[in-house]
């Protein structure tokens, strides 16, 4: 099941769309395989859903609540949560979370949408370790992940919340070591899209601040103070 999973998060509409109709480009085609570009794309996103609920995962437009309780049969714990109104319509109420994993070091940070029906969007932020037998490994399990290397040998990452975050997370742990004493605090954005739009925003002081309010169990995991 997991090839599956990782063959349909690969999986490219519109590149398919181009060796269909023999084009180099997406922007060569004419208003027929423009068409036929949208429903490869609306048929490929809804199989990839179906897909991703049926093996208990994360996906776009998954409900708010069911997000917090997966993650939370996962094995994360809450660090921080709190309510906010919506930038445009004070009449929405908004939730954002900081969660995280004490044995693996896994940080997830994520708000709502619509009256906390939905996910908004998130990262998940981690650590891994590697050395020099599995370092061609490292950027097949962490493709589709921002990363870095923080020091020798480790390297941070993280990814998007809204796919396949479960697989996402058995797929790295398969291959490589989660840090859960983070060997330097990494970029890490735990500003919610309302604060976004505030005069003199700053993103540094917003995450310090929030992570003050955390666990120090939490704390301990990104060196917070280190």
């Amino acid at each position: 099941m997991k090839e599956i999973t990782e063959k349909i998060l690969k999986y490219d509409p519109i590149y398919e769309t181009e060796k269909l109709v023999k084009k180099d480009h997406w922007s060569e085609f004419n208003d027929s395989e423009n068409i036929l570009s949208m429903l490869m794309f609306t048929d490929y996103n809804k199989k990839k859903e179906e897909h991703l609920k049926s093996i208990g995962d994360t996906y776009h437009n998954i409900k708010w609540e069911d997000f917090k309780n997966l993650i939370k049969q996962h094995g994360f714990k809450e660090g921080l949560s709190y309510n906010f109104k919506h930038y445009d319509d004070s009449t929405k109420e908004e939730e954002a979370i900081i969660y995280y994993h004490p044995e693996k070091g896994l940080v997830i940070w994520a708000t709502s949408y619509w009256n906390k029906k939905s996910v908004n969007g998130g990262k998940l932020y981690g650590m891994i370790q590697y050395n020099e037998d599995n370092s061609n490994d490292m950027w097949q399990v962490l493709n589709g992940c921002s990363n870095g290397t923080i020091e020798e040998n480790y390297r941070n990452f993280d990814y998007d919340i809204r796919e396949g975050l479960i697989h996402t997370i058995n797929k790295i742990e398969e291959k490589f070591t989660f840090v859960n004493r983070w060997i330097k605090t990494p970029f890490l954005w735990f500003a919610d899209f309302t604060e976004e739009k505030q005069n003199g925003f700053d993103y540094k002081e917003i995450t310090k601040n929030k992570i003050e309010k955390c666990p120090k169990e939490l704390q301990d995991i990104i060196g917070f103070n280190k």
